[in-house]
């Protein structure tokens, strides 16, 4: 409902409400995580299915009444462990709970109609409608299979989709100035919790099915690691600072990259900077956790001149740009849910106007490394063909030596998740000419 009604993102939501709820057992908490973002991971097919036995049209429903539909739905379709009568009389109960006591005969009515089949709709066939077919597949907006499949072909294009259907690792960053990875892994084990190196960050670590959130595992206070996809850990190694290396890292937040940063150049300095006060206050936090005495966190528009900030007087800038992160539907669902055609095209626009601005901080010499998390053309390759056609003082960079050979499309970074079992990232090195 939170999703649905106020934005919010499910990981952040599910969260808060499994804290509030106090002490679970840990099958209740895998099961309310899967029911929450099975349910959105899949919404569209549920529509699909709930649609096929409603005479109402779901938009004209209230929240409370999709909501326990498409929950009821999930179950049916999705566990079919659980009993058709079970899953009905839940999602009944539940459109009761959530003040829809008038809806329930129209609720156990569609749901008893699709538990006679506990299947959905047969997709279109490919050979006369291949987008559709992979999106109905795929629970996709169609709109980005079609991108995707003009990208990367239609073979690829579904693996990708079926990746995305696919629940993220969870993985986290050793700190590097407090631990090392055998270290952390004897701190997870005493916690009841295995892991195992990462596939191409060397500070990575995965943890087993099942781990609580990072917050919530006993080390992550005390500044042992910190919670960051191995991708997204790629990113700074990729923009290798050297050892005494001026960092800025101009869209700094949640500050994952600007402390991995600040790890890698532990004779630098990383001055980080958001546009919001408070994700500034959580950065520094972090760093402060972290035992990262070479972070300055600082609120500001990276649009606009930083106060008090030369130009020309960093060795190297990161801008980790605002996009569309179609790249981590995998943890983010409900991303697909709300991104349209046009939020490429107006993204893309911010990340044109942050490039121009920050671009001028780059000593010469120097590099811009410009990432994202997203999978559109229009942000990512050809952001940078615009950017390098426009500046005339930049060039292309080669990937740092021995980088991971898996993660590289050309000279750019770019993970995706059905290749690399991570989320999706892009990056390009832009070394500002002498």
């Amino acid at each position: 409902m939170r999703v649905a009604q106020g934005g919010a993102f499910a990981n952040l939501a599910l969260d808060s409400a499994l804290r509030q709820a106090g002490v679970l057992e840990p099958r209740e908490v895998a099961l309310a995580t899967e029911l929450t973002y099975g349910t959105l991971r899949w919404q569209l097919q549920l529509d699909r299915a709930l649609s096929a036995h409603s005479d109402r049209a779901l938009e004209d429903l209230d929240e409370a009444v999709r909501t326990a539909l498409r929950l009821g739905a999930f179950e049916l379709l999705h566990h079919h462990s659980v009993p058709a009568r079970a899953a009905v009389n839940e999602a009944v109960e539940l459109a009761k709970e959530l003040n829809a006591a008038r809806a329930t005969g129209f609720v156990n009515a569609v749901l008893r109609r699709l538990s006679e089949t506990r299947t959905s709709p047969p997709p279109p066939p490919a050979e006369v409608d291949p987008v559709g077919h992979v999106a109905a597949l795929t629970s996709h907006p169609r709109w980005i299979v079609e991108r995707w499949m003009r990208w990367l072909g239609p073979a690829e294009a579904e693996r990708l989709c079926r990746a995305n259907q696919q629940q993220a690792t969870a993985t986290v960053r050793v700190a590097r100035r407090k631990a090392t990875l055998a270290r952390v892994q004897e701190v997870l084990r005493e916690s009841g919790i295995d892991s195992r190196p990462g596939r191409y960050s060397p500070d990575a670590l995965i943890l087993a099915e099942g781990a609580p959130p990072a917050l919530d595992i006993e080390g992550h206070e005390q500044g042992l690691f910190q919670a960051q996809d191995e991708a997204a850990q790629l990113v700074s190694l990729f923009a290798a600072p050297g050892p005494t290396a001026r960092v800025l890292d101009a869209c700094a937040a949640p500050g994952g990259k600007a402390c991995h940063l600040a790890e890698i150049a532990t004779q630098g300095s990383v001055l980080a900077v958001d546009l919001h006060a408070r994700k500034a206050a959580a950065i520094a936090e972090s760093a402060r956790r972290l035992g990262l005495d070479n972070v300055e966190a600082r609120a500001a528009d990276a649009t606009f001149p930083i106060p008090d900030v030369a130009f020309e007087s960093f060795d190297l800038v990161l801008l980790d740009a605002p996009c569309t992160g179609l790249g981590t539907l995998r943890r983010h669902p409900e991303v697909k849910l709300r991104r349209t055609p046009e939020d490429v095209d107006r993204l893309a626009q911010v990340q044109a106007r942050l490039l121009a601005a920050v671009q001028r901080y780059v000593r010469r010499g120097g590099l811009l490394v410009y990432a994202l998390c997203t999978l559109t053309p229009e942000e990512c390759d050809e952001q940078v063909e615009r950017f390098l056609g426009s500046s005339g003082r930049f060039e292309l960079d080669r990937p740092p030596p021995s980088f991971p050979a898996d993660c590289l499309d050309r000279d750019f970074l770019r993970t995706l998740p059905h290749r690399t079992g991570t989320d999706g990232f892009f990056a390009a090195r832009l070394r500002r000419t002498a």
